[in-house]
C-alpha cells in the first residue's frame, strides 16, 4: 500500500536504520532464547544472564528470591524462572 508520503532522504535512511536494528535484536533474541535448554547448570544459567557464574552463586546466596531447583544435591536452573524473576527484577527498577 503506497501512502505517497515522500520523507527527506537522511529520515527515510534513518527510519530504516531504526526498523532494520530491530528486526535483528528481535532475531538475535529469538535466537538465544532457543538456543538454551529449559533446564540448565550454573554455568549455562550464568551465560544466559549474561552474567558470570560467581554473580549466580551471588545471587543463590542473598535473599533476592534468585530461583534454583536443588535435586540430590544438584543445582538446576529454570528458564521460564530465570525469565520471570529478571522480569520482576526489572519491575522494580522502573
Amino acid at each position: 500500500m503506497d501512502i505517497g508520503l515522500n520523507l527527506p532522504p537522511e529520515l527515510e535512511t534513518s527510519i530504516n536504520a531504526t526498523v532494520s536494528a530491530a528486526v535483528n535484536k528481535a532475531v538475535e533474541d529469538t535466537k538465544r532464547a532457543n538456543s538454551y535448554p529449559p533446564y540448565m547448570n550454573q554455568r549455562q544459567a550464568a551465560k544466559y544472564l549474561g552474567t558470570s557464574p560467581a554473580t549466580v552463586i551471588r545471587w543463590e546466596k542473598a535473599d533476592i528470591g534468585f530461583p534454583t531447583i536443588t535435586i540430590e544435591g544438584s543445582k538446576h536452573y529454570s528458564k521460564a524462572a530465570l525469565d520471570e524473576w529478571m522480569t520482576k527484577q526489572q519491575a522494580r527498577q522502573d
